[in-house]
């Protein structure tokens, strides 16, 4: 079977005066014929309503943000540039703000989120919230006067130069200045990165809000895009492409969709980066290094090429690309990267502490996950989906008040990454907007007599084709019973096929009209019921949830615990516990089956707590999702009883080393920590606090300083604590009262990330006659100071 791909929702204004709705619809196109077969088509957005469970909850939190926001405050800078008044009196901020990273992109992010939450909910509110952005960025474009929409300035990264209107960095583009890096063109912050977000919220909003005039304002934006780049070489092309730029290439060649106009599809080669594709496509994984965010929507939107195409190279290189993530970079909860890169594939035993798994990569490597399987219906994409969206995106949203994550950790003694989501205003909460959103997408697909259920939760579904009404009522995710009705209004012939997932073994079972179907088909793979279906049919299944554990590619005793589909975090206590050198509990069972030292919690399904193997303790455990406001584990250590004697023993040689420490101690200052700062008078210019590990700490690219005491009558000694889980090599001075005592490096060691201390004698004359000295951290030579974890005067003589 062959039917044209149509990404697009909905054909164009300028070919067809008939809209359709839905998100993503694969179906046959009025203005194109694709160059690829597709198999199975997903159910339009706003065909599929969400009734209950989790991800119900999680969209509901969404769209109360959503509406919470304030439109004209995110206009603010565009109607500045434009030379329009602002409507609102100020701007938001963060990310989003006057002069920085990525001004104007919260807009995009936004007009996609509106209109994704009116298909999937039918409420008018964002609907028209998406149609008043539109207006107003139509208004934009006619006074910038040549399709331009943006509200970068250059001059704000961190060389602090003055600010010029991105529009003219553009226009030097033009003329072949580029000056290019990982983030920074021209000075600008991944500008092609936040114009896309306002593309891509231009076609949502046609797609999905049915506004005609989106279409048109892309249209023109993309002319402006073509007329920057038409001058350029490949060459300069090539380099320009060294900076971030998002899914350009994506909405382009969407909107040749939704035009028919060959120009678009044509203008997806000033996206091209060959120094990615070309290997990825020759199946070289060429990753290690790669900021993650960078390449996944680009292969998304090669991905969108090869669809309306048929180009042989963008497809491979997607394909390739997916499966190297989904199998050889990523953890157990679907998330992958490192403080945002690559590393080498399947070497994640080293990686898996620290700032991993960032939610902006997810989001884009589920959108390239449902479409794969509208091209190959295979269970490995619906696999992938169910486990990154069980445990990275629910565990990316706190159920309590909406909050969303930057970062979902899953390393060892970790704390997520929520953010201000009225100021922060980073990537991930505008990823994060349309997230939560799209929850009702890529459960089910269809072609022609064959629905594809792809994982279950309580929702409603309106399967136009067959006249028919799915309505799947579960307890899933920690239940194991779905039971799906349907609604016909007249007998028909249709194959229902529900996904038999690889974690449901023995005791899966399904029953139609509560009679026991017989023979089934292995776990992974679909079960096809076709027959004649009448009105009131249900069909139900059980979903067997076993323990297992499962070890990283590198270290076969480093481990995540999962229930079915879930993982489980252990829970290691609330999350403002700021020690640097908290342990986390190990686990002395590895050569025991799971199930004999887990056991299931009486008051909560999905609760477990581990049963004599934990050192120093015993560990409750939570699915993944549900753990929020504390610290907590995803990856276990797993040792025999004679290893974990010897490792004993060295945790309480360092346990000894650091009681003397304390000892000795006149006194400590944790950076990081708001209230600790401002006791030892931190000061400081173009630094900021961190977190590693779950542990506060403070950076800088210029200098920070604190005030500690001194006693003059003992020798004293400042000892610092760092870690070794730095991005780069950084480099930096340290000085007491204004004289330099010492220099230091601190880079990664290729050991696992951990902290350690460096001790610096202080010079008496530096001390004498003194009650406090400042202690400054000093960048030097365009290097920059290294995170700082804990900081400490102490009596060398007081140790012996």
């Amino acid at each position: 079977m062959v039917l044209a791909l149509f990404i697009a929702s909905s054909p164009s204004v300028f070919a067809s005066p008939k809209l359709k709705s839905g998100y993503d619809r694969i179906s046959a196109s009025e203005v194109i014929t694709n160059a690829v077969p597709v198999l199975a088509l997903p159910l339009p957005l706003a065909d599929v309503r969400l009734t209950g469970g989790p991800l119900k909850r999680a969209q509901e939190l969404d769209a109360s943000y959503l509406l919470s926001l304030e439109p004209d405050r995110m206009l603010f800078h565009l109607r500045e540039r434009a030379g329009l008044p602002p409507k609102a009196t100020k701007g938001y901020s963060g990310w989003d703000g006057e002069g920085r990273q990525l001004t104007g992109h919260i807009v995009g992010h936004y007009l996609s989120a509106v209109s994704y939450m009116f298909a999937a909910t039918g409420d008018q509110r964002f609907k028209e919230r998406a149609d008043y952005i539109v207006r107003e960025l139509r208004e934009i474009q006619d006074k910038q006067g040549d399709g331009y929409l943006g509200a970068l300035m250059s001059g704000s990264g961190r060389d602090h130069a003055p600010l010029v209107d991105g529009k003219t960095r553009f226009e030097d583009l033009s003329r072949g200045v580029i000056q290019s890096g990982g983030f920074d063109l021209n000075g600008m912050w991944s500008p092609w990165y936040v114009e896309h977000k306002i593309f891509a919220g231009l076609r949502d909003a046609y797609r999905l809000a049915g506004n005609r005039d989106a279409l048109e304002v892309e249209a023109k934006f993309a002319g402006w895009v073509d007329k920057i780049l038409s001058p350029l070489s490949l060459e300069q092309i090539q380099k320009m492409l060294n900076t971030e730029f998002g899914g350009m290439n994506e909405v382009l060649a969407d909107l040749y969709a939704d035009t028919a106009d060959a120009r678009w599809l044509k203008a997806c080669d000033y996206f091209e980066h060959h120094a990615i594709v070309d290997p990825l496509a020759q199946r070289q994984d060429i990753l290690a290094g790669k900021h993650g965010n960078t390449q996944v929507p680009k292969l998304l939107g090669e991905l969108k090429r090869y669809l309306y195409s048929g180009n042989a190279t963008n497809g491979a290189a997607a394909t390739f690309f997916w499966d190297e993530v989904a199998f050889h970079h990523s953890f157990a909860t679907g998330g992958h990267g490192k403080d945002e890169y690559f590393g080498e594939p399947d070497k994640l035993n080293n990686r898996v502490d620290g700032r991993t798994d960032e939610s902006c990569n997810v989001y884009n490597m589920l959108k390239m996950t449902r479409l794969l399987f509208a091209l190959r219906p295979e269970p490995k994409f619906a696999e992938f989906e169910e486990r990154a969206l069980f445990n990275h995106v629910l565990g990316s949203i706190d159920p309590a008040d909406g909050r969303t994550c930057y970062m979902v950790p899953v390393g060892r003694g970790v704390t997520h990454e929520y953010q201000d989501m009225q100021h922060s205003f980073t990537c991930c909460v505008g990823s994060g907007m349309e997230n939560h959103a799209l929850h009702g997408d890529g459960i089910f697909y269809e072609s022609n007599d064959l629905l594809w259920v792809n994982f279950y939760t309580p929702c409603v579904a309106d399967w136009k084709r067959q006249h028919a009404r799915i309505e799947v009522q579960t307890d899933f995710p920690e239940g194991e019973l779905v039971s799906t009705r349907l609604n016909v209004k007249k007998k028909a012939v249709f194959t229902l096929a529900l996904r038999r997932p690889s974690w449901a073994g023995s005791g899966f079972c399904v029953k139609i009209n509560n009679r026991l179907i017989e023979k089934l088909p292995p776990p992974g793979v679909y079960v096809e019921l076709k027959r004649r279906w009448k009105d009131g049919d249900t069909v139900t299944l059980t979903l067997p949830k076993r323990l297992r554990a499962e070890p990283l590619p590198d270290n076969p005793r480093r481990v995540a615990l999962l229930f079915g589909p879930l993982v489980l975090a252990g829970d290691l206590g609330p999350e403002e516990h700021s020690g640097a050198r908290d342990s986390v509990p190990v686990l002395v069972a590895a050569k025991a089956p799971v199930e004999q030292w887990l056991k299931p919690s009486e008051s909560q399904t999905g609760n477990f707590h581990s049963v004599g193997v934990g050192r120093e303790s015993d560990v409750d455990f939570v699915p993944f999702y549900r753990l929020h406001r504390r610290r907590y584990a995803a990856y276990w250590d797993l040792y025999t009883a004679g290893e974990w004697t010897r490792k004993a023993a060295a945790l309480a040689q360092e346990r000894e080393r650091l009681q003397k420490l304390e000892q000795a101690t006149i006194a400590f200052a944790q950076p990081g920590e708001m209230q600790p700062e401002r006791n030892f008078n931190q000061q400081g210019q173009d630094s900021e606090p961190d977190r590693v590990m779950g542990h506060p700490g403070r950076r800088g690219r210029n200098w920070f300083s604190f005030d500690l005491p001194v006693e003059t009558a003992h020798p004293m000694a400042l000892v610092v604590t760092y870690s070794n889980d730095e991005w780069s090599k950084r480099t930096f001075d340290i000085l007491v009262d204004g004289r330099r005592i010492a220099q230091q490096s601190v880079a990664k060691d290729g050991t696992e990330p951990n902290f350690f201390d460096v001790e610096y004698p202080l010079p008496a004359e530096l001390v004498n006659d003194k009650q406090t000295v400042t202690i400054r951290f000093q960048a030097t030579n365009g290097n920059e100071i290294s995170g700082v974890f804990g900081l400490r005067t102490i009596r060398t003589d007081a140790r012996r």
